[in-house]
């Protein structure tokens, strides 16, 4: 059977409509959700759960201790960091999206994703669509079965393990593109020639 994934027209009216949404009523929680959902190939609870403490930015990835695959560690792209760096983190909440109202994480993502894709005129788009198309942009850019499984926290290609510090420099550069690309498509930047610039990192 083949999976749903989205070309790069459906990337840009995806792009278009969280903007939309950001300045409109739609709660910032759930336009940050889909957009690391999209430039990450992570799956829905390791964002919708993701905390602070999970987030190595000098070693350019997240750091899941409790994932399908189990202890798993994802390399992950400049763009993402952008838009958690545009994320105001509250001292009493571990969480990077915390819950509206009350303790815990966000949990109005199911609600929201159908509002959003519905701005998008997007039909049977899941979360997962969103990994898929994360893995099919990476089969694009020409990145090997491995490569793609160790960045999408695929078992067949995890980089798991509690004890790995340092990932391999060659898979973080390949998160980094295939994170760019989508972020290019998202924005209507794709086929210009831009130099982007090297992410500064806090001292």
């Amino acid at each position: 059977k083949r999976e749903r994934r989205l070309t790069a027209a459906e990337f840009k009216a995806l792009g278009d409509a969280l903007k939309a949404a950001e300045e409109d009523c739609e709660t910032w929680q759930a336009v940050a959700a889909v957009r690391l959902l999209a430039l990450t190939g992570c799956r829905k609870g390791e964002i919708q759960t993701l905390q602070w403490a999970n987030v190595d930015e000098d070693g350019q990835c997240f750091r899941l201790a409790d994932t399908k695959e189990g202890a798993s560690v994802r390399p992950i792209g400049n763009p993402v960091f952008d838009v958690l760096a545009k994320i105001d983190r509250q001292d009493d909440c571990p969480f990077v999206l915390p819950a509206v109202r009350g303790d815990g994480h966000f949990g109005g993502l199911p609600r929201a994703w159908g509002r959003i894709m519905a701005r998008a005129k997007l039909d049977e788009v899941t979360a997962h669509t969103l990994r898929h198309s994360f893995a099919s942009v990476a089969g694009d850019l020409g990145f090997s079965e491995p490569t793609i499984a160790a960045m999408i926290g695929h078992s067949a290609g995890s980089v798991t393990g509690r004890y790995i510090h340092h990932l391999d420099s060659v898979l973080i550069a390949a998160a980094d593109k295939v994170a760019r690309s989508i972020h290019a498509m998202m924005t209507g930047a794709e086929g210009k020639v831009v130099k982007l610039p090297t992410r500064k990192r806090k001292a």
